[in-house]
Order: C-alpha cells, then sequence, then structure tokens
C-alpha cells in the first residue's frame, strides 16, 4: 500500500455575488467564508486507498473461499462417502 503527499487545500473567500453581499448559497444552504475546498485532504487520499485495499484483499478471499467450497463439494465429500460406504461397521459386541 502506498501513500502519496498530496497538497493541502486551499481555503478561497466566498462571497454573494457581484452586487450581494453575505454568504453564498448553494443547494444545502449557505455557505460561510473559507469553508469551501475542491481538493482532497491527506487522510481522505489515505482512507480512501486504503478503503480500496480492504475492498480488493476482500475480493480474494471470497474468491479462495469459493474455490474451497468447490473442492469440498466436488472433490471431498464424494470420496468420504465413497470411504464410509465400503467400510463394514460391526454393530455387535
Amino acid at each position: 500500500m502506498r501513500t502519496e503527499n498530496w497538497p493541502r487545500p486551499t481555503l478561497g473567500l466566498v462571497t454573494g455575488g457581484k452586487d450581494e453581499s453575505g454568504n453564498a448559497s448553494e443547494i444545502y444552504g449557505p455557505l460561510k467564508a473559507g469553508l469551501t475546498t475542491t481538493l482532497r485532504t491527506n487522510r481522505e487520499v489515505a482512507l480512501l486507498e486504503l478503503l480500496r485495499y480492504l475492498e480488493k484483499r476482500v475480493e480474494i478471499l471470497e474468491y479462495r473461499y469459493s474455490e474451497v467450497c468447490a473442492i469440498l463439494e466436488n472433490d471431498i465429500i464424494p470420496r468420504a462417502e465413497r470411504l464410509l460406504s465400503t467400510i463394514e461397521k460391526d454393530t455387535t459386541d
């Protein structure tokens, strides 16, 4: 897993418009000056990278699990059934 150094976000002043004063509006409500950023932080990038790594590991484990189940169902269980059917059980003591 690798992490890269990303530049820190630059916060800009958010204004209402050409002739307006006050907070800028967005669909989620007013924005305060200096609270918007378009770049992801180093922590967000590292967490996303870790999430992708974990998702890939889960895919690998799921694939291996399905292989083991197929081997069990197609090879081991039939052999065990044949072996058990050939063993004579003596129930008299």
